[in-house]
Order: C-alpha cells, then sequence, then structure tokens
C-alpha cells in the first residue's frame, strides 16, 4: 500500500519530523558557522534598497494582515534580487512540487510545494517558506525542513531561510550518517533598528558558498 498525504498533514511537529524522518538538531558548535561568521559587507547601494523593503513593508503592514503572496511581493523577492539570487548563474522556482517517501510499511509519500526554491547548477541554495505575518516563523520548520529533506539526497549540504515578514530564521541540513539540522536565531524587521541588513549579509554569504 502506498499512502500520499500533504507536509502540513503528515508533519505537525519537530517532534513528528524528527521520529518519522530520522532527524536530530544537531549539539556540534561548529555546525552552523554561515551565519554569523565572516559575513560580506552591505554596499551603500544594497543600503538604500534595504531601507526601501523596510518602509514598503511598514506601510502596508499598518493597515493589514499580510498573507504569503504579499510577504513575497514585498520583502521576499526584493531581498533576493539585492542578494543577487535573481541573476546568474542562479534560478528561481516558484513554486516548486517535492515529494518526500517515508520507508515504513506503508510506503508514505509526502508532497507539498515550496514557496521559492533558488538553484544553482542543480544544488538547492535556499528552500523559503513565507508565512503571513500572524503565524510564527517557528511553526514553519517542520514544514521547511521536510522540503529540504526531500531533496538532500543530491549533496551533503543544504540551507533555508523561513520569513513571516517580521522575522527571519536560517537552517542548515547535512546528511552524513544521518540528518542533522541547526538554526540560527531569528532576526527581526519590526524594530526602528531592524536586522534586515544581517539577512542580507547571511544570504550573500550563503550564496558565495
Amino acid at each position: 500500500m502506498v499512502l500520499i498525504i500533504g507536509v502540513i498533514e503528515a508533519i505537525k511537529n519537530l517532534n513528528d519530523l524528527q521520529t518519522k524522518l530520522n532527524l536530530s538538531q544537531t549539539e556540534e558548535d561548529n555546525f552552523f558557522l554561515e551565519w554569523n561568521q565572516e559575513l560580506p559587507e552591505v554596499t551603500e547601494s544594497e543600503k538604500t534598497a534595504i531601507t526601501r523593503i523596510k518602509k514598503r513593508y511598514n506601510y502596508h503592514r499598518s493597515s493589514s494582515l499580510l498573507l504569503e503572496g504579499t510577504v513575497n511581493l514585498l520583502v521576499v523577492f526584493p531581498l533576493l534580487e539585492v542578494a543577487g539570487f535573481l541573476d546568474p548563474p542562479f534560478k528561481i522556482k516558484s513554486p516548486e512540487s517535492v515529494e518526500l517517501i517515508i520507508e515504513d510499511a506503508d510506503k508514505t509519500i509526502i508532497r507539498g510545494l515550496i514557496d521559492v526554491l533558488v538553484v544553482k547548477n542543480s544544488l538547492w541554495v535556499l528552500v523559503i517558506e513565507s508565512k503571513r505575518n500572524s503565524i510564527p516563523v517557528a511553526a514553519a520548520l517542520p514544514q521547511i525542513l521536510a522540503y529540504m529533506m526531500a531533496n538532500s539526497q543530491s549533496q551533503q549540504t543544504i540551507y533555508g531561510m523561513v520569513t513571516n515578514g517580521d522575522s527571519f530564521l536560517f537552517l542548515k541540513l547535512n546528511k552524513q550518517e544521518k540528518y542533522q539540522y541547526d538554526l540560527s536565531r531569528e532576526f527581526s524587521l519590526l524594530p526602528r533598528k531592524h536586522e534586515l541588513s544581517q539577512v542580507l549579509q547571511i544570504l550573500k554569504n550563503l550564496g558565495q558558498l
């Protein structure tokens, strides 16, 4: 018997994901250094672009609840453009269908759609899951990790970013003897002294790996 279900129905929390897919959060301090060490500088033109993204987001967020499509339009794609992910050698695919087979008695197949997929030479550089800004970014972790694991057979390491517009969170997934992952801290777009510059630095660093 083959059972086909959606990602949200199959993976409801991190414990569920870890149990079904043999995934664990690493205990190694040096596992995910790409988000906080030796980051590229932000140029003056990039600072201007970031300020524009922030102002637009504030304007639209002040009057309505922003859904995923609006978050992508106002924040995700402009940020990817500034980071250089819309130009060669990168490719954007949105949405991208993925499936993950769980080797159990029923051979469960989990299927879902990735909001934005950035590809470089057939390698997935970023899997980005945007959520309406009333949902905390942590709520998307089981879903995005399942998506990342669905393609991790093609390389050892894959990176991801989750955002609801208000906050950003980066992930690293590595498959050697078993699946291991770790997270960055959350970065916020809400304060006057927001952290979008740091988000851009991390994106640029991942693009250079």
